[in-house]
C-alpha cells in the first residue's frame, strides 16, 4: 500500500488510515515498525516501508483477514502463501517498459532496487510465527 502521511498525522498512523483505506485491512497500530526509506522522484519525496500485523477479522473460507478493495485506490489486493511469494523472488523489474511474460502478469515482483521488494523479500524470507492458544 501506498499513501501520503496527512498534517499532524504519525506516521504509524499514515501505515493503519491507508491500509484500511485501500484494502479494508485492519492494522494493528501497535505492530506497526520501521523497516527501510527510499528516495523518490516524483514529487520529489520520500518513501518510507512499514510492517503491521493485521487485526483478525477473519473470512471463513480462507483464515485470512477480510479484503474489501476500494477499487478508486488500488486495482487489486490478494493474500499469497509465503512459499509461493519466495518461489518467485528470482524475477522481478521496476522498468517502465517492461513487459511481464503470462506467469508475471498474474503475480509480479518488483525490481531489486525498490523498497516494496526488501518488505517482500524480508517477508518471505522469514520464518513464520506461530502462536499457541
Amino acid at each position: 500500500m501506498a499513501g501520503f502521511a496527512e498534517v499532524g498525522e504519525t506516521l504509524e498512523h499514515c501505515v493503519v488510515r491507508e491500509v484500511f483505506e485501500e484494502s479494508g485491512i485492519k492494522v494493528d497500530l501497535d505492530t506497526v515498525t520501521f523497516v527501510a526509506s527510499q528516495p523518490w522522484p516524483f514529487p520529489r519525496s520520500l518513501m518510507v516501508g512499514f510492517r503491521g500485523t493485521a487485526f483478525a477479522d477473519v473470512d471463513s473460507r480462507t483464515c485470512l483477514p477480510i479484503i474489501n478493495t476500494n477499487e478508486d485506490e488500488l486495482e487489486d489486493v490478494q493474500w499469497f502463501e509465503r512459499k509461493f511469494v519466495a518461489s518467485k523472488l528470482q524475477g522481478g523489474s521496476t522498468a517502465l517498459g517492461f513487459q511481464p511474460n503470462e506467469s508475471e502478469a498474474k503475480f509480479h515482483i518488483p525490481g531489486r532496487a525498490s523498497l516494496a521488494r526488501l518488505l517482500i523479500t524480508q517477508w518471505a524470507d522469514e520464518r513464520p510465527i506461530i502462536k499457541k492458544l
